[in-house]
């Protein structure tokens, strides 16, 4: 009796575990599509109000090009002379006097774009988590809204801009990451879109068509292992301005990337600085020129050149040439008067080398925090570690509900025991999904 009920208990745990496994792939295929439909629809409410609400604050276009009045004289231009009448007793007549001739009308130098309304720019780069843009793929069918930042939370909701990158649709290299498999799964289907097929996005600045571009034998896309981040690089001088959609591969691992990459059509949107950029590098600048004259402990003043003296003009004469025939002068003898320094050509003190280093140390801090680069494909697809800790807790709770219902039929009676424990133990069970899934690689 005692063997039979010791495998009875293996068999029981057994059959729970593989309902609890069973339980987690429902989850992530169709728990995380419903998740992540409510997420949208939140979204499109979100960016069709954030639409409506930056054209009030929209940014006029740049001036146009100034152009050169017709006929103005062209400076660089070889004048023509002109023919002036003269008798025919003078006889030396002054050369014609040049006479400016017309030009071609030359292009004006382009005008910056004018700087935007602060409540402008806050709505094009909004923090991660929020409505940035649509993306539409009319191959696959594909109709999402974009969010800002590829974390756990963010892909849930839908597609994800990787905040390293370029702002969609301007100059740069935009790159959006999406899952394959589960949370609605919207790049699901990217490895059907062939070359020359179009992805629309829409931002607050318009709307901008890519075209997918060939990667080899007619497809439109490449597989890459998880650690070829220079795909979002910014620096292609081949197709610069592109869109980069990137996806766990195949479906249902996280083993593989796979990568569509889409060249813009047109002339992209302008660039505008991220609000806080230049008031951070002009702050930087200000500390480090300030150090620099407190490390050198020397004054920014003009030294006056000295004046020549007597000794000086009267000490080198010039030498007479020893053969009139010769081709070449010689140099005049060196002497002491001359080669002594004078104040002006004294050399000022140099920085230390480790003044140096340090200002080569914070330059380089600087431009990171300018222009921050993509190290990886974001913990949407990697996977984040600082969620294994709260997926043991809940798991461990789960457990504990899951053996007091058990003790408690024992000791009681089963069926209102089990379904008393029932509604508990689904949330905390959802709960422990919840963080698995935000451990695990996502696809």
């Amino acid at each position: 009796m005692t063997v039979v009920r010791v495998l009875g208990t293996i068999g029981k745990t057994v059959i729970a575990l593989g309902l609890i496994i069973l339980l987690f792939g429902i989850f992530q295929l169709w728990g995380t599509g419903v998740i992540e439909a409510r997420a949208q629809q939140d979204l499109d409410d979100d960016f069709s109000d954030l639409l409506e609400a930056s054209s009030a604050w929209e940014p006029a276009p740049p001036p146009p090009v100034a152009a050169v009045p017709t006929g103005t004289p062209d400076p660089t231009a070889t004048p023509e002379p002109i023919e002036t009448p003269r008798s025919a007793d003078d006889p030396d007549p002054s050369p014609p006097s040049p006479s400016p001739t017309p030009t071609a009308e030359p292009a004006g130098e382009p005008q910056p774009p004018p700087t935007p309304h602060p409540e402008w720019l806050a709505m094009l780069y909004r923090d991660q988590g929020s409505a940035i843009a649509r993306i539409q793929i009319p191959r696959i069918g594909l109709d999402k809204t974009v969010v800002e930042g590829v974390r756990v939370g963010d892909l849930r909701k839908g597609p994800g801009h990787y905040p390293a990158t370029a702002m969609l649709g301007q100059e740069g290299n935009a790159a959006i990451a999406g899952h394959r498999t589960t949370y609605g799964a919207p790049f699901g289907d990217i490895d059907e879109l062939l070359p020359g097929d179009e992805m629309i996005i829409t931002t607050i600045q318009g709307e901008f068509i890519y075209k997918v571009l060939e990667q080899g034998e007619g497809y439109g896309h490449l597989i890459v292992p998880p650690t070829a981040v220079e795909v979002l690089d910014q620096d292609f001088p081949v197709h610069p301005n592109r869109l980069t959609l990137t996806a766990c591969h195949p479906k249902g691992s996280a083993r593989q990337r796979i990568i569509v990459v889409g060249e813009l059509v047109g002339e992209p949107a302008p660039t505008y600085p991220r609000p806080g950029q230049q008031q951070q590098s002009a702050i930087q600048l200000a500390d480090e020129n300030v150090d620099e004259v407190e490390s050198s402990n020397q004054t920014i003043t003009p030294t006056p050149a000295p004046e020549p003296t007597a000794e000086a003009t009267t000490a080198t004469p010039e030498p007479e040439p020893a053969d009139e025939t010769a081709t070449s002068t010689p140099e005049p003898e060196p002497t002491d008067e001359a080669t002594t320094p004078t104040p002006a050509s004294t050399p000022t003190a140099d920085p230390t080398p480790e003044t140096e280093e340090e200002d080569e140390e914070e330059e380089t801090a600087a431009a990171a925090a300018a222009s921050p680069t993509a190290d990886s494909f974001g913990e949407g697809l990697d996977g984040d570690s600082d969620g294994l800790i709260p997926a043991v807790l809940w798991g461990l709770a789960a457990m504990a509900i899951w053996f007091s219902a058990l003790f408690a039929g024992h000791r009681w009676k089963k069926l209102p025991a089990y379904a008393l424990s029932t509604v508990p133990f689904l949330i905390v069970l959802f709960m422990a999904f919840w963080h698995i899934d935000r451990v695990l690689p996502s696809y």
